[in-house]
């Protein structure tokens, strides 16, 4: 039997537009139609304050539903920004947490430049228009996205990026982030285990480059990397892989989903075509343990 599975998933308590409870429920409902086990993972960026709700929600379906606390943290390597994945960490943990802190209030910096930007440019629009976070959660760019979307400015979150808020364009605003061997580290203090993002989108990366980073990231306590992804060809796909055996890596996958945010990528089979092998799991589960 097939085990549906996810292990790149976004709420609210970041840039989702689905809560971790909604999350699970719609997890849930490939169990009611299927009978087929469910794996997930809850990784907001920079965050970790929807995991209990996300956990505690799991809890109500039983042994066909496993679900796993984790992050998505952004950071550095010489000038491109890079994502780790943490798995199994300890949402209480005190340096996790005030690190992440730290992190969201740079991205808060970097959310009022944007909007500065953005008022320069003409546009009615001001932090008041963005979703009031709760304590611990992250207010990002998307939020400022679907602000502009209300307003009018734009058509779809897709072209507020490609207009304004993604990289080169104009009202784009870099931000501080950790060295990318640090968030390996702070996931690993934490009780957990560092997986490298979607490494294929890291485009300012060529081949030996992306080799180099891997190499130096296993170095540093990597665990895994994501080999299955909502974008991926089936190209990309087996270089990915090559380069976990390469360097010892486990297998991952998700789809990356964001609700409404990316409403292109759907719950397990991202674009439509996403397949994530359940054979990874052992491999998966044992890191964790």
């Amino acid at each position: 039997m097939k085990t549906y599975i996810d292990l790149h998933l976004h709420s609210t308590a970041s840039d989702g537009t689905l809560s971790p409870s909604e999350i699970v429920a719609h997890s849930a409902s490939v169990i009611k139609k299927t009978s087929s086990p469910v794996v997930i993972a809850l990784t907001d960026h920079d965050t970790v304050s929807g995991i209990p709700s996300f956990l505690e929600t799991a809890g109500k379906y039983g042994e066909l539903l496993k679900a796993i606390g984790g992050v998505e943290i952004s950071s550095d390597y010489h000038g491109t920004e890079i994502h780790i994945l943490g798995y199994g960490i300890d949402p209480k943990n005190e340096k996790l947490l005030s690190r992440l802190e730290m992190f969201r209030k740079s991205r808060d910096e970097r959310n009022t430049r944007i909007i500065e930007k953005l008022q320069l440019a003409g546009m009615d629009i001001s932090l008041s228009d963005l979703p009031c976070a709760n304590p611990g959660e992250t207010v990002a760019r998307p939020h400022i996205a679907r602000a502009l979307l209300k307003k009018n400015y734009v058509s779809s979150v897709k072209e507020a990026f490609e207009l304004y808020l993604g990289e080169g364009k104009p009202c784009f605003v870099p931000r501080i982030l950790p060295d990318v061997k640090e968030a390996v580290s702070l996931i690993q203090e934490s009780g957990g285990i560092a997986v490298l993002a979607h490494l294929m989108l890291y485009k300012s990366l060529n081949a030996a480059q992306k080799s180099a980073l891997v190499a130096e990231l296993k170095e540093a306590g990597l665990s895994g990397i994501e080999t299955y992804y909502s974008t991926y060809t089936p190209v990309e796909e087996a270089y990915v892989e090559s380069l976990a055996k390469k360097y010892g890596l486990i297998l991952t996958g998700g789809t990356d989903f964001h609700g409404q945010t990316k409403p292109e990528i759907s719950l397990f089979s991202g674009k439509g075509n996403l397949e994530i092998p359940d054979w990874i799991l052992p491999e998966f589960f044992a890191a964790l343990n």
